[in-house]
C-alpha cells in the first residue's frame, strides 16, 4: 500500500506545484538590464548591469535570462553566448523569496554606434518535463559608442593647417570684457582706451590692453556617401574620426565649431547638422551625434549639401566669417562643380580626402586647398 502512495504523493505534489507556478511565477518578477555608461569612446570598455528581482514569497529554484546584443558590442567569451548577425546572451539564475540578484559583465565597445537593447526575455522550465514558461520584458539599455580621437603627425599637420589658415584669414575683434595689462600710450590708440587712474598714478597716459578673439569659425561638411560601389566602409569610419578629431583640435584652441554631413541619425533619420560652439560640452555633443551616424541610412547626395551651404551663405552675410573644411572622397561632376562655387563664394575652402587606392581621382578645382591623406 506504501508503494502506491509514494508516486501519488509525487504526482499530487508535482500537479500543486505546477498549479501554483503556472500562476504566480510572474508575479514580482523584474529584469532590468543597463549600461553603467551613458557614452564611450570606441575601442573602451563599458558594463552591462543584470539586475534579477523577485518580489514574492514564492522562490525560484532556476530560470533564465536572454537578450540580444550586438556583436559590435562583443562580450566575455567564457560568458553563456553564442555569436551570429547579433550576440546571443543567455544567463541563469536562482532567486529565493523578496530576493534581488546583480551582475556586472563586462564587455567592450569595439565599433561606433548606438547600441540598444530593447527586450529581454525570462524562461522558467518545467521542473518534471521539457515544457518551459517564457516572458519577454521591455528594455531600454542604451550605448552610445563615440569615434576615437585620431592621432599621428600628418593629423597633426592638417589641424595646424586650418588654425593657421583661420588665424590668418579671420577678422580680430577687441574683446572689451577681457583685460591683459597696461602699457603706454601712442598716438594710434583711442581715447577711450586711455586707463585715467594708471595715468594719473603713473604721470603719463597709459591704455588697457584687452584680448582678441576671432570672428570666424570652421564648418566641417563630412560626406558619407560611398564613392564607388566597392568602398570600403570603413575608411567612411575613418573620415568620421577625422571630423571628429579636427573638431577637438579646433576648439581646444577656442575655435568655434559647427558640423554638417549628409549622414543619417539612426534615431532621428535626419542628416547631421551641429550647431557653432567651443566649449568641451560641445565637442562632447559632436562626439555623442557622431556615434549615432547610421552608415547603412542611405545619406543624401553631399553635392545637395554644398549647394544649400552656399545658397545660406548668400541669405547671411555672416556668411563669410565661415572656414570651410570638406572632409569628402567622393568626385562625381556634380559635387566639383558644387566645391568649387562654393570656394569662389567663401575665399577658398579645405578638401580632406581618404584616398582609396582602386578609386582614380579626377582634377581638383582651381581655389580649393586639398589635402590628400593615406589610410
Amino acid at each position: 500500500m506504501l508503494l502506491i502512495w509514494i508516486p501519488v504523493s509525487i504526482l499530487a505534489m508535482y500537479l500543486i506545484l505546477n498549479m501554483v507556478y503556472g500562476k504566480l511565477w510572474k508575479k514580482g518578477l523584474k529584469a532590468q538590464l543597463c549600461f553603467e555608461e551613458r557614452d564611450v569612446e570606441e575601442g573602451d570598455s563599458a558594463t552591462l548591469v543584470e539586475t534579477m528581482t523577485n518580489d514574492k514569497f514564492l522562490p525560484i529554484p532556476v530560470l533564465t535570462l536572454s537578450f540580444k546584443v550586438d556583436r559590435s558590442i562583443e562580450i566575455d567569451e567564457d560568458r553563456n553566448a553564442t555569436v551570429s548577425d547579433k550576440t546571443n546572451v543567455v544567463e541563469y539564475f536562482g532567486l529565493g523569496a523578496h530576493e534581488v540578484i546583480t551582475r556586472r559583465q563586462p564587455v567592450k565597445a569595439a565599433k561606433r554606434g548606438y547600441y540598444l537593447i530593447d527586450e529581454a526575455g525570462i524562461t522558467l522550465p518545467d521542473f518534471f518535463s521539457e515544457s518551459v514558461r517564457y516572458m519577454n520584458i521591455e528594455q531600454a539599455a542604451a550605448l552610445l559608442v563615440c569615434p576615437r580621437m585620431l592621432d599621428g603627425e600628418q593629423i597633426l599637420d592638417i589641424s595646424r593647417q586650418i588654425i593657421g589658415d583661420v588665424i590668418a584669414r579671420s577678422r580680430l575683434y577687441q574683446d572689451v570684457f577681457s583685460f591683459r595689462g597696461i602699457r603706454e600710450y601712442t598716438p594710434a590708440d583711442p581715447l577711450n582706451a586711455v586707463n585715467w587712474k594708471a595715468s594719473a598714478r603713473t604721470g603719463d597716459y597709459m591704455v588697457n590692453i584687452r584680448d582678441y578673439t576671432c570672428g570666424q569659425h570652421v564648418r566641417f561638411l563630412l560626406d558619407l556617401e560611398p564613392p564607388s560601389i566597392r568602398y570600403r566602409e570603413e575608411l567612411l569610419e575613418q573620415e568620421i574620426r577625422l571630423a571628429y578629431t579636427l573638431a577637438g583640435r579646433c576648439i581646444w584652441e577656442n575655435i568655434p565649431v559647427s558640423l554638417a554631413s549628409n549622414g543619417r541619425d539612426v534615431i532621428t533619420g535626419r542628416e547631421v547638422e551641429i550647431p557653432s560652439g567651443s566649449s568641451e560640452r560641445h565637442l562632447g555633443s559632436i562626439g555623442e551625434t557622431l556615434a549615432r551616424v547610421s552608415l547603412p541610412l542611405k545619406p543624401g547626395p553631399f553635392w545637395e549639401l554644398l549647394r544649400q551651404e552656399r545658397l545660406g551663405m548668400s541669405a547671411q552675410p555672416s556668411g563669410e566669417d565661415i572656414a570651410f573644411c570638406l572632409i569628402s572622397s567622393g568626385q562625381s561632376d556634380a559635387l566639383l562643380k558644387e566645391a568649387e562655387a562654393l570656394s569662389q563664394q567663401c575665399g577658398g575652402l579645405f578638401w580632406i580626402c581618404i584616398l582609396d587606392p582602386e578609386v582614380e581621382r579626377k582634377p581638383i578645382p582651381a581655389g580649393i586647398h586639398f589635402v590628400p591623406v593615406q589610410y
